[in-house]
């Protein structure tokens, strides 16, 4: 084929795609808006951009913020009425699971303020192995527990004169002890993705005869493996598989540390691989990541993947950023300005490129919209800004439209544009000083 042959075909393939161009986004400007949110048009055009996955597996979010959250260190130690805000506003979220620690006297304190509010059916007591820490659950009127245990080898090295058969029994027998009081029993696998198969297998099918529903997959240091390909024990898709397949206990959970960054995308893959196997995963995350060194996968991105990737709606969205900035004051946690989904620039906006788009379109550069999980659009004046910031920023102001030809928006330009130029300045510029500026170029602010 002649060069001038394929570029005619390429040029008639283009002309198809433009025609198709023009229709995908008349539909999306149809759907969106810079200002104003509507549910039903961002669900159909969360629909038509993202295209997202079927998901068979109900994610239940097993939210464990109260207790190892509250474990990071250097954060302040909560009181208990922060420990009910924040209860409260999970269940606001709509988190169904609420791991809580029972060892201080603020604890069992805040137990009893959350069950005061009807949370004792979400609330579920973090236990040793012991009789005396089940003794402590059923003292606070809880109705479930996890049962927490080490089972790879590296953790037993501090109790190297015990043998596995007793470490087992040890386990088998508190899950017994729980669940002959009532008590709803999930038995965590501390270490699980260094713990050898064959001793994992004998403990998981332990507990699980002894009356354990759940079996929580524990990433401790944070080395498990998303790839499918992965062998045990760090291949975190192949021991679900083999969980089902080769033990007895009904239903799995991750529990997946951040060491290498990976604590999202481990616990998405435990989704993936569960779906088709189970009709439901439980999933251990932290509000914000909070946990012990690198901390846990944060509840927030477990909760916005299922939601953009799989279309799971049955979260309230809306109280993501309030509880963000709760936490961060209730707990002395510096909030990380570009935190995904909650940070204060997630929809803060400096470079003209990124104004000038969002301008037009703000799917350009946001994925959603910021109303969704109670954020709001920042605009930030500063030396990148440029003409269209600028104009935005003052119609943010004025709360109406300004004419891109207005004279007083090319002063405005201007005397902004010189004070980012002609002096050494490297901070933007805040609310009222860019209002004395628009009241300087003749604007009435």
């Amino acid at each position: 084929m002649h060069v001038y042959e394929s570029w005619n075909m390429t040029n008639h393939n283009l002309k198809i795609l433009e025609e198709e161009r023009k229709k995908v986004l008349e539909k999306i400007r149809a759907l969106s808006t810079f200002s104003g949110f509507d549910a039903d048009s961002w669900e159909e055009l969360k629909k038509l951009v993202y295209e997202p996955l079927p998901l068979s597996v109900d994610v239940i979010v097993d939210d464990t913020t109260l207790r190892e959250g509250f474990q990071m260190a250097g954060l302040l130690n909560p009181r208990p009425e922060e420990y009910l805000r924040i209860a409260m506003i999970l269940r606001e979220i709509g988190i169904e699971r609420l791991e809580v620690m029972m060892y201080t006297k603020t604890d069992r304190e805040a137990i009893r303020l959350m069950r005061d509010e009807g949370l004792i059916p979400l609330l579920a007591g973090w236990c040793r192995a012991n009789k005396a820490d089940i003794d402590m659950a059923l003292e606070l009127d809880l109705q479930q527990v996890g049962i927490s245990h080490p089972v790879s080898y590296i953790h037993f090295s501090k109790w190297s004169d015990i043998s596995l058969e007793d470490l087992v029994n040890r386990v088998v027998d508190a899950v017994a002890y729980a669940r002959g009081h009532g008590l709803k029993v999930f038995v965590h696998g501390e270490d699980s993705t260094r713990a050898d198969w064959r001793f994992e297998k004998i403990f998981i099918n332990a507990v699980a005869e002894a009356g354990a529903e759940v079996y929580r997959i524990c990433d401790t240091i944070g080395c498990g493996m998303s790839d499918p390909r992965a062998p045990l024990p760090k291949g975190i898709p192949e021991k679900v598989k083999k969980i089902r397949v080769e033990t007895k206990i009904p239903y799995i959970e991750i529990h997946a540390h951040d060491d290498l960054g990976n604590a999202v995308e481990n616990t998405m893959a435990t989704i993936r691989a569960a779906d088709g196997l189970y009709d439901k995963v439980y999933v251990s995350t932290t509000f914000l990541g909070l946990g012990d060194r690198a901390g846990n996968a944060e509840t927030e991105k477990v909760i916005m993947n299922c939601y953009m990737h799989y279309d799971v709606r049955k979260w309230n969205l809306k109280p993501l950023r309030e509880l963000a900035v709760y936490i961060a004051s209730a707990l002395g946690y510096h909030l990380p300005i570009n935190k995904a989904i909650v940070g204060d620039g997630v929809f803060a906006h400096e470079s003209g490129i990124h104004l000038h788009g969002i301008s037009k379109l703000p799917l350009t550069y946001e994925p959603f919209p910021p109303e969704l999980v109670g954020q709001r659009r920042s605009i930030v004046i500063g030396r990148r800004s440029g003409k269209h910031g600028i104009r935005l920023k003052l119609e943010e102001i004025l709360g109406k439209k300004v004419d891109e030809n207005d004279p007083r928006l090319m002063n405005l330009v201007e005397m902004i544009t010189a004070e980012f130029s002609t002096r050494e300045r490297r901070y933007p510029m805040g609310e009222q000083e860019f209002r004395l500026y628009a009241k300087r170029a003749g604007f009435e602010v």
